[in-house]
């Protein structure tokens, strides 16, 4: 995933992953309207190690994840600006 929920827990929440940021929502959609408007320019980095996989949508990376990386379904994606 590319998010992460608040405290670890499994919840509906979702928080953004921009270091510094406290958002907080509850769909993916939300999610990504605010990093375009608040983080614009914002890449998604793929964590599998010795992938260099780079994006700035959410929905590129999730299928980024599941056609090459389809066994790394915990490895999440680093947002760096």
């Amino acid at each position: 995933m590319f998010w992460k929920r608040r405290d670890g827990h499994a919840s509906t929440e979702l928080q953004c992953e921009v270091e510094g940021c406290d958002f907080i929502c509850h769909d993916m959609l939300t999610l990504q309207k605010h990093t375009f408007k608040k983080h614009p320019g914002l890449q998604l980095r793929c964590k599998v190690e010795g992938c260099d996989f780079t994006c700035t949508e959410f929905m590129t990376m999730e299928k980024h994840m599941a056609w090459k990386h389809p066994q790394a379904k915990e490895a999440s994606p680093s947002a760096k600006s």
